[in-house]
């Protein structure tokens, strides 16, 4: 038999009383409900579950720094084992777990400590059956008593596969330090960091509404620590002599980590300035629709309105080919710069209730589960990106309480507990709700943009296939009218100039007549298709005839 001396572990008495467990800060009432549970007569085992980086393990030192001294626990080992024990045991044969077990066994007035226990058995569920059969003997002794840590996917994961084994314990979810206690880790942390550094006053405490503002850099207060210590690295970079840490290297390094601009300079001013201008110059006929969601996204972007909401959100309306998709397409390219920042979503393909785990992600123990879903795996990776929900009204009403959620708060949360940030992002919904009210409405002369418009015509047609609550969430509804003539024919000459550009090479140009083209265009519009038909009419006529000249 193998004595437990022998297997690898740390004694938390003997480390407390020579005060090498870290400081810790917080945790006083978490402590105090450990420590009960752990006195109890009846199920006195406990997993402790929390997203990496909240502080379990910080909660586990707490506790042995208050209860090492306690009389209470004064007959009780407190030891923790170390990760290679825990993975080495998880991976053994059968065959080879009876020496183990007799060690555990041998075990009398112990808590034992199993950190990490969650990643390793979801890394490995082999492991999970080889610690049952080490630790089954263990729920019976009234002496011994166990305490876990993992985070809440892995806790869910358990409770869809094996949740015989929770049977045997009380689980204690940490919900986070306050704000004072979280000052009082990073300026504990900065002693460690700075020596020779300085601080600007109030950078730790941006440093901790930063890490607040966006879960994408990790759970607090770890990722207060990480921030820190990159910009009391970054300082001692530039200035070798006398290091200091302004807030501007705070929002530069916190730029860098997020991919979301905190302190926008002339250039991003610059773009945000000719945003409508360009948006105008490349959508043609939808002036009066642009520059109200441009200046949402303006106040948004300059600090003006609700941090925690996105950026924009927009319910777009009108026939198809009027540039609705084309607005959002634009937009997401001069705002973001890149492809990568831009989700589109078809919800006509989320029709089911259980279409959601689609978007949030397989619940545990599901097929998918590992892989998340499209909607959190995206945001989780390009938090500063431009949702596009295309034909929003034919998702089930259940798709819409996910983004009520999004529309208010910024944020969701996966199926396997992570809070996604959407705060920087747009949310674009296109739709051919009331496309009737709104020809109708054009044809009639009326303003199909007035307020009383929209409350008189649009919301009641909105109200057959949407919930009141849902709508009143979005920054604006937005009308996307019929095209005219003249807008046809500005269409068509922006395709032409198009197929130039993509021909340069050739030097090809194309001698055009506005009069006979919008007289041509005039005879295939219909305001229920747009410029789709015009674009295809482009490119079959620009195309003939340059295939004409290539063979000549």
């Amino acid at each position: 038999m193998i004595e437990f001396s022998k297997i690898g572990y740390f004694d938390l008495r003997l480390e407390s009383k020579f005060n090498r467990l870290p400081k810790v800060f917080g945790f006083g009432k978490e402590s105090d409900r450990l420590s009960r549970i752990l006195l109890r007569s009846l199920q006195h085992n406990v997993i402790l579950s929390a997203p990496s980086g909240v502080g379990k393990t910080s909660l586990v030192f707490a506790w042995a720094q208050i209860a090492a001294p306690s009389p209470l626990f004064l007959k009780k080992k407190m030891v923790m084992l170390d990760s290679g024990t825990l993975q080495k045991i998880g991976q053994l044969p059968t065959t080879s777990l009876q020496v183990y077990q007799e060690a555990f066994n041998s075990l009398k007035d112990t808590i034992v400590v199993l950190d990490s226990f969650g990643e390793m058995i979801y890394q490995n569920p082999q492991a999970l059956q080889n610690w049952n059969t080490v630790l089954k003997p263990l729920f019976f002794k009234d002496d011994i008593s166990m305490v876990l840590t993992m985070q809440p996917d892995e806790l869910e994961w358990l409770r869809a596969n094996k949740s015989h084994f929770l049977s045997h314990f009380e689980i204690l979810k940490l919900e986070g330090l306050s704000e004072t206690e979280q000052l009082d880790i990073l300026k504990n942390y900065f002693e460690k960091f700075s020596k020779s550094v300085d601080l600007q006053p109030g950078v730790l405490e941006m440093i901790l509404k930063i890490c607040k503002r966006f879960p994408v850099l990790g759970q607090m207060p770890k990722s207060a620590i990480q921030l820190l210590d990159e910009c009391v690295a970054e300082a001692k970079g530039i200035n070798i002599q006398t290091p200091f840490i302004e807030k501007s290297l705070v929002e530069k390094i916190a730029t860098e980590k997020t991919g979301v601009p905190l302190n926008r300079g002339s250039d991003d001013k610059e773009m945000l300035k000719n945003l409508p201008s360009v948006l105008v110059s490349k959508v043609v006929g939808q002036q009066n629709a642009i520059y109200k969601m441009t200046s949402v996204i303006t106040r948004a972007a300059l600090g003006l309105r609700t941090q925690h909401k996105p950026l924009g959100s927009f319910l777009v309306l009108g026939p198809s080919g009027v540039g609705k998709t084309e607005t959002a397409k634009i937009l997401a390219e001069n705002l973001y710069g890149s492809d990568k920042n831009f989700l589109r979503v078809d919800m006509s393909e989320f029709s089911q209730p259980h279409d959601t785990s689609r978007l949030l992600g397989s619940p545990a123990g599901y097929v998918g589960y590992e892989e998340g879903g499209q909607l959190t795996n995206h945001f989780k990776n390009y938090p500063y990106s431009l949702l596009l929900l295309d034909e929003i009204e034919k998702a089930h009403s259940k798709i819409f309480d996910i983004f009520l959620q999004i529309l208010d708060d910024g944020r969701i949360t996966s199926a396997r507990g992570e809070v996604v940030d959407l705060s920087q992002g747009i949310i674009v919904a296109t739709s051919n709700m009331a496309v009737q009210e709104i020809l109708e409405g054009v044809e009639q002369g009326e303003d199909v943009h007035s307020e009383e418009f929209l409350k008189h015509k649009i919301i009641p047609a909105l109200l057959k296939y949407l919930r009141m609550e849902f709508i009143n969430r979005f920054d604006a509804i937005l009308v996307y009218k019929p095209l005219s003539a003249e807008d046809l024919t500005d269409i068509a000459l922006l395709e032409i100039a198009k197929i130039e550009k993509r021909m340069s090479e050739h030097k090809i140009k194309f001698n055009v007549s506005r009069e006979a083209l919008k007289a041509k265009l005039q005879q295939m519009a219909d305001p229920r298709f747009g410029a789709r038909p015009v674009k295809r009419f482009v490119e079959e006529v620009c195309e003939n005839l340059i295939t004409q000249k290539l063979l000549q």
